[in-house]
Parts: structure tokens; C-alpha cells; sequence
């Protein structure tokens, strides 16, 4: 029997849009803007693969503001996960909680996503920087 698994690199990364996590948040935002009548629910949504494109071009140019930026948007997936959570609970017969429970699942997994793409800029700054 053969239990090794089949290696398959990823993608190189040539601009923001091959990011997984700028993938992921543009899928949310989307659904949440959709679905969600809350202007500042769906404006928050909206933001988050805005900065994750901010960060990627500032990541060589001022390392910094790029790492604050990605903890903006893991702020701001933790806000907005409880903003889903709050709006679900809220008599809400529109929307099926599915929706929230997946988008809310949703958010919480790339929150960690980014959570390791800021650890591999903040290594590989120290290794440019050598």
C-alpha cells in the first residue's frame, strides 16, 4: 500500500488576486453585501480584500504598515463575525442561519490564513533584510 500523498506546490504568487486569503474575503464580502441590508455590515465586508491588497504592496516597502494592516483585517474578521452573529440573532426571518453559521466559519478560517501569511512576511523581512 502506498500512503504517501501526492505533492502539488502552490501557485506562485505574481500579484494580490493569487492570495488565497484575498480570494476567500472577496467571496465573503460579496455573499455578505447580497444578502446583508446593513450599510455598515456590508461596508466592513467590502473593506476586508481591499486592505489585504493594501497590505500585499506595501509588504516590501514599508514592512510595518503592511504587518498593521494585515492585523486590521483580522480585526475587522473578528468584528464582523460578530456583527453576523449579532444580526442573525436579531429576529431575522429573511435570511436562514446557515448563511451566517457559513459565512461566520467562513471569516474565522482566513482570519488564521492571514494570521500565517503575516508570520511567513515577517520571517522572510528578516531574512531580505540580511
Amino acid at each position: 500500500m502506498n500512503y504517501q500523498k501526492s505533492y502539488y506546490p502552490k501557485r506562485p504568487v505574481k500579484s494580490f488576486q493569487d492570495l488565497e486569503v484575498y480570494q476567500k474575503l472577496l467571496a465573503v464580502s460579496v455573499a455578505i453585501a447580497k444578502r446583508i441590508k446593513s450599510e455598515k455590515v456590508t461596508a466592513m465586508a467590502l473593506d476586508l480584500p481591499v486592505k489585504v491588497a493594501t497590505a500585499h504592496s506595501l509588504r516590501f516597502g514599508d514592512q510595518t504598515r503592511a504587518i498593521e494592516a494585515l492585523e486590521e483585517v483580522m480585526l475587522n474578521c473578528n468584528i464582523l463575525a460578530v456583527y453576523l452573529e449579532q444580526y442573525r440573532d436579531i429576529k431575522n426571518k429573511t435570511i436562514e442561519p446557515e448563511f451566517f453559521e457559513e459565512q461566520i466559519k467562513n471569516l474565522l478560517s482566513v482570519r488564521m490564513r492571514i494570521l500565517h501569511l503575516q508570520n511567513s512576511w515577517k520571517k522572510f523581512a528578516k531574512e531580505y533584510a540580511k
